[in-house]
């Protein structure tokens, strides 16, 4: 190392230090300062890639609460509507009951009404979603043998009636699938049908490729999408307790195509 002296006017000497810069220890501390500089932005740049991928997944989890939320919302929306029917139909069952108990008193006039209610649940069949038609229509068939018979008592034969009034009533509270028969035209099909209580009826091929909704506005069956289709399967599969329950996202009657 070369030191220079020299003084300036007011007599103090100065040290110079001419050679640092280009003295090998001072190369290296500035090598080593250099990768220590360049390790610290690598370790930024890490860290921000770490934190755009966190807020990448927050938006990811905050989209998926709030597409739960919807499901959450319609699902809710449809068991109020349901709730609606189902207490509807309770009234009815105690406007049944409450009429049972003066069947003693009036028990001309009750043979007329047992005729008026039969013809309301035939009517009701009728215009129902047509799951289960021909199970519904022998049903009513027996009752009407049932109430044209002169050797059953009166008292059996509201009993016969109100019996087919709960079978009805308990459709709305549950699920069900089945199998059967398929008639489009000339043509008739083996299919699996799913009941959504008595909002909505599906039927799915047996191969699972195809599904449809009964759109009971213009009486036609609605073909539902891929996705839709593969949703059809689960339900199914939970009607038939091969499936844990879980919530599905089904088209309903009425709704807009997708």
């Amino acid at each position: 190392m070369k030191i220079n002296h020299s003084r300036n006017f007011y007599g103090v000497t100065f040290v110079t230090i001419a050679t640092v810069l280009s003295s090998p220890v001072f190369a290296d501390s500035l090598t080593t300062a250099q990768d220590k500089v360049a390790k610290t932005h690598q370790q930024d740049a890490s860290s921000q890639v770490k934190l755009n991928d966190l807020d990448t997944k927050t938006r990811e989890a905050l989209n998926h609460y709030q597409q739960n939320q919807r499901q959450a919302d319609l699902v809710e929306a449809y068991n109020r509507q349901l709730q609606k029917m189902i207490d509807s139909q309770e009234q009815e069952k105690q406007r049944i009951h409450s009429q049972l108990a003066s069947l003693n008193e009036t028990e001309q006039s009750a043979l007329p009404m047992l005729v008026s209610m039969y013809q309301q649940l035939s009517t009701f069949v009728s215009h129902d979603q047509p799951f289960l038609v021909t199970e519904r229509q022998q049903r009513l068939a027996r009752l009407k043998k049932i109430i044209d018979r002169a050797d059953i008592s009166l008292a059996e034969k509201y009993r016969q009636v109100l019996d087919a009034y709960q079978v009805e009533i308990d459709y709305a509270k549950s699920i069900g699938s089945y199998r059967g028969e398929l008639k489009q035209g000339d043509k008739t099909t083996q299919v699996d049908f799913f009941r959504l209580g008595r909002t909505a009826l599906y039927y799915q091929t047996l191969n699972a490729t195809k599904g449809a909704l009964w759109q009971p506005a213009s009486g036609q069956w609605q073909t539902l999408t891929d996705s839709q289709n593969k949703q059809l399967s689960i339900a199914i599969a939970m009607a038939n307790k091969q499936h844990i329950p879980q919530l599905l996202k089904l088209p309903m009657p009425g709704e807009p195509k997708q």
